[in-house]
């Protein structure tokens, strides 16, 4: 199952705490892998390449995230 994400708050088993949140500081993407096993912090291209950080779920203690949801049933107003 892979989730993507909008924000997310990881508390590490060596009591760091790490936060993400899209659009910020350049990250793309923010998807959890729990079939690989992988917290997966995306940037996008950066001076040399795509820039990714890769947090093994083994090494996390406690993780809080928040998955923007949109109603897809909303639709545009239409202007006169």
């Amino acid at each position: 199952m892979i989730n993507m994400i909008d924000k997310i708050e990881i508390s590490m088993i060596n009591e760091t705490v790490h936060n993400f949140r899209k659009g910020e500081f350049g990250v793309q993407k923010i998807i959890i892998d729990e079939n690989r096993g992988f917290i997966e912090i995306e940037y996008g291209l950066q001076e040399g390449g795509e820039k990714k950080v890769m947090i093994p779920l083994q090494n996390v203690e406690k993780c809080e995230f928040m998955v923007k949801k949109t109603d897809i049933s909303e639709k545009d107003p239409i202007e006169d």
